[in-house]
């Protein structure tokens, strides 16, 4: 089997496993308890914090059999699923390089079809800020007035570049950089299961350069084990 890097490894699965996120992993959950779920949100923040772990795992949440609920199990195979990115009612689309007009409308055609074999239609549209205007305006009239059926996850590092239009049909939600104690909670966390020794002095300077981004915090240490092997200290980090 080929390697795994750590930031993928580790990706967390469910709610309770995302860090530094509360306020919204808390939101999400009551939403669903409540049956009180919107049909379009916008997840938005820095690079690294959970904006896409956290669509997928709300799609897991709303798809699960028996759903929508906040706990569900891991060998659910709809879950199971999503998590592997072969799901047919969930579709994760690169808002980069799928952001003309004609895509737009295939988009949209396809959401009025019933979903295969899942309770929602879900589409995370990655980097959403990236759309034309032409394809943002082609989205206005099914976000205003959606299928019952569908469900739009949106995400973006630059929420400014969305049109009103589109923010205003959304639920926004801000993610916040992670702090630094929690990304070194975490990243000792990782080293014991990866049995790798490291102090807490390199742990702190490994998420003081990650700048609140856990996914670069991840990274970091993965090429630092490369680099170190078993042994990680500060100087080896800095």
């Amino acid at each position: 089997m080929s390697y795994q890097v750590i930031a993928r490894k580790y990706r967390p699965q469910r709610f309770s496993d995302v860090v530094g996120q509360e306020h919204v992993t808390q939101t999400l959950s009551h939403a669903i308890q409540q049956n009180r779920i919107a049909h379009a949100y916008l997840f938005c923040g820095p690079r690294g914090t959970g904006k896409t772990t956290i669509a997928r795992i709300f799609a897991k949440c709303l798809n699960c059999t028996d759903g929508p609920r906040v706990e569900f199990q891991d060998d659910d195979p709809r879950c199971v699923e999503i998590s592997e990115g072969r799901s047919l009612d969930v579709m994760e689309i690169d808002g980069a390089s799928n952001n003309s007009v004609e895509q737009v409308r295939g988009l949209r055609e396809g959401a009025c079809f019933a979903p295969a074999s899942s309770r929602f239609k879900i589409y995370i549209i990655d980097e959403v800020h990236m759309l034309t205007t032409s394809a943002f305006n082609a989205l206005l009239k099914i976000l205003e007035e959606p299928p019952a059926h569908v469900k739009f996850l949106f995400a973006t590092t630059d929420p400014e570049k969305v049109l009103v239009t589109i923010l205003s049909r959304c639920q926004r939600f801000d993610l916040r950089r992670i702090p630094v104690k929690l990304i070194v909670q975490h990243l000792a966390a990782i080293a014991q299961q990866e049995k790798v020794e490291i102090d807490d002095t390199a742990l702190h300077a490994i998420a003081r350069g990650a700048d609140g981004g856990m996914r670069d915090a991840e990274s970091a240490l993965d090429q630092l084990i490369s680099f170190c092997g078993g042994k990680i200290v500060e100087s080896d980090v800095l």
